[in-house]
C-alpha cells in the first residue's frame, strides 16, 4: 500500500513537472514565431523603402523637370509628375499603395505587406526660381503591425 501511494505522488509530480516544461516550450515557440513575423515585416519595410528610393532617384535623374500642373505638393497624399522630353512618370498614392504610371502602364511600387501612409512632395528651387528637384517624404507602415513604421526623407535632383 505504501509503495502505491508513493508511486501516485511521484506520478503527480512528474505530470506537474512535464506541464511546466511543456508550458515553457510552447511559450518560447510562440514568442519565436512572433519575433520572426515582426522581423519579416521590418525586412519588408526596409526592402520597400530601398526600392522606392532607388526608383524615385532613377526617375529624377532621367527627367528634366517637374510638371507642377499635374503634381500635388505639401500634402500627405501628394503626387509628383516628372517630365522627360515627350514622356513622364507620375507617382501617387491609391489605397495606401504607392503607384507609378507613364500614362500607359501603371505599377505598384510597394508590396502587399506594406502600406504607404504618407507621400509628401516639396519642390526645391534655386535662387533664380527654377525647380531643381524635390524633397520627398514617404512613410511606410507594416500591414499586420501598424506600430512598425519606416519614414524616409530624401532630396531628388534633376541631372
Amino acid at each position: 500500500m505504501k509503495t502505491a501511494a508513493f508511486t501516485l505522488i511521484e506520478t503527480i509530480l512528474y505530470l506537474a513537472l512535464f506541464n511546466v516544461i511543456f508550458f515553457v516550450v510552447i511559450t518560447w515557440a510562440i514568442s519565436l514565431a512572433q519575433n520572426n513575423r515582426t522581423a519579416e515585416y521590418k525586412n519588408a519595410l526596409e526592402k520597400n523603402a530601398i526600392f522606392v528610393t532607388s526608383h524615385l532617384k532613377d526617375s529624377f535623374q532621367e527627367a528634366n523637370s517637374l510638371d507642377s500642373a499635374n503634381s500635388t505638393y505639401n500634402s500627405d497624399n501628394g503626387k509628383v509628375r516628372v517630365s522627360k522630353l515627350a514622356s513622364y512618370k507620375e507617382y501617387y498614392l491609391q489605397n495606401q499603395v504607392l503607384k507609378v504610371t507613364d500614362g500607359v502602364n501603371t505599377h505598384d511600387l510597394t508590396d502587399q505587406f506594406v502600406h504607404v501612409t504618407k507621400f509628401n512632395v516639396v519642390p526645391i528651387q534655386n535662387a533664380l526660381g527654377t525647380v531643381t528637384g524635390a524633397n520627398i517624404t514617404v512613410q511606410f507602415t507594416a500591414e499586420k503591425f501598424p506600430q512598425l513604421t519606416k519614414e524616409i526623407e530624401s532630396y531628388y535632383a534633376f541631372r
